[in-house]
């Protein structure tokens, strides 16, 4: 919604608990407001029956790729772009940082030389949005060989691909923000992916068709 997705924040919401997810995190591109947003939605419907934790993040564009981040309570779009500072903004605002698919150089992954580099709490390792063959398996292998801990992602840019990967977190720990973040840090957490190579590619492509519809139309809407 505020970067390159076409779904609502309140779509992903929506569809994260008809599917019992009880998790979820809206990290756009370089913005926390589309994590806002699913958080003030949630907090409208407090008198409802809904479970759902929405943690503040964001997929911030660094000097060096792509690293999401995570926060204990919800904060304002000043996170630095330049690495360093990015660990520093992030200790000091209760965040976390975690390199988004480091591996695939063709969605500004971060690289194994960087992944190396720097003290990093956690990794992506099972992307959804990954369509090179085995690149989350060889991830996983490097994360398991540096000690590094695991989260996965859907990295859903419509609702239909939203829990693609997604993360096991301990049910004592999946109450809050805090605990959850907490849970990834203690390497507590275990990755799952819940489709197939070949069906990621192919959802991957659908998606990848609709937002090029959806653009043509946007576009039209826009001249006429």
């Amino acid at each position: 919604m505020y970067s390159d997705g076409i779904s609502r924040p309140e779509e992903y919401v929506l569809e994260a608990i008809k599917n019992n997810f009880k998790i979820i995190s809206i990290t756009d591109h370089n913005t926390f407001l589309g994590s806002k947003r699913a958080i003030e939605y949630v907090k409208d419907h407090v008198d409802t029956k809904w479970s759902i934790v929405v943690i503040p993040g964001a997929e911030i564009r660094t000097n060096i790729g792509d690293v999401l981040v995570y926060c204990v309570d919800y904060v304002s779009d000043t996170a630095p772009r330049d690495i360093g500072q990015l660990l520093d903004w992030c200790r000091d605002n209760n965040c976390i940082a975690v390199p988004a698919h480091p591996l695939d150089l063709t969605r500004s992954g971060i690289g194994i030389l960087n992944l190396c580099r720097y003290p990093w709490p956690a990794v992506e390792t099972y992307n959804g949005g990954t369509v090179i063959p085995f690149i989350n398996e060889i991830t996983s292998t490097l994360a398991k060989i540096m000690g590094l801990p695991e989260i996965g992602n859907s990295d859903a840019h419509h609702v239909s691909a939203l829990g693609i990967c997604y993360t096991l977190v301990p049910v004592e720990l999946s109450d809050s923000a805090e605990f959850v973040i907490e849970a990834i840090v203690r390497g507590l957490t275990r990755p799952v992916e819940a489709l197939s190579y070949r069906q990621r590619v192919r959802l991957k492509l659908s998606i990848r068709n609709l937002k090029k519809r959806v653009k043509e139309i946007r576009s039209t809407q826009e001249t006429s």
